[in-house]
């Protein structure tokens, strides 16, 4: 694994919050459309679904990205990560620390099922998903960047 560079929070802040949130739109929409498939499929009501899909993903996807900026930002506070590998498993850490709250909504709003063990399987998953995708957004937006640091100024 190469090693990258750490970068402020600062200048990442922004277009990780977008791609997070384009992340769980497009992992809501995912979501609802595998389960509407094959039995529920209607052309009235699926676009407005889906367009509600896509607003709750969105919605559920601000906790782990907020947590993942916290974590880097007090990481950052006291001095910068000595590589940009270490700064994406910070943000991991965080996104799965934020992640827990949409988690325990989603626990309580279940709590009435019988199946305790599928909803523990589905909250587990989620909160593993989004440190896997915490840590492949930042490390991909800090390769981006050093990328463009390297670059002259002319090209």
């Amino acid at each position: 694994m190469a090693t990258l560079p750490a970068q402020n929070l600062g200048r990442l802040f922004f277009p990780l919050l977008g791609i997070a949130l384009l992340l769980g739109a497009a992992l809501g929409i995912l979501n609802v459309a595998l389960s509407l498939v094959p039995e529920d499929w209607s052309a009235g009501s699926t676009p407005f679904v889906l367009l509600l899909a896509a607003m709750w993903g969105s919605l559920v996807s601000l906790p782990p990205a907020i947590g993942a900026a916290v974590a880097v930002a007090i990481r950052g506070r006291k001095r910068l990560p000595s590589s940009g590998n270490r700064q994406a498993l910070i943000a991991a850490l965080g996104a799965a620390i934020g992640a827990i709250v949409p988690a325990r909504a989603y626990l309580s709003i279940s709590s009435f099922e019988p199946n305790v063990a599928a909803a523990l399987l589905t909250v587990t998953v989620f909160i593993l998903i989004c440190a896997g995708l915490a840590w492949a957004t930042f490390r991909g937006a800090l390769s981006v960047v050093s990328k463009r640091q390297k670059q002259p100024a002319g090209s």
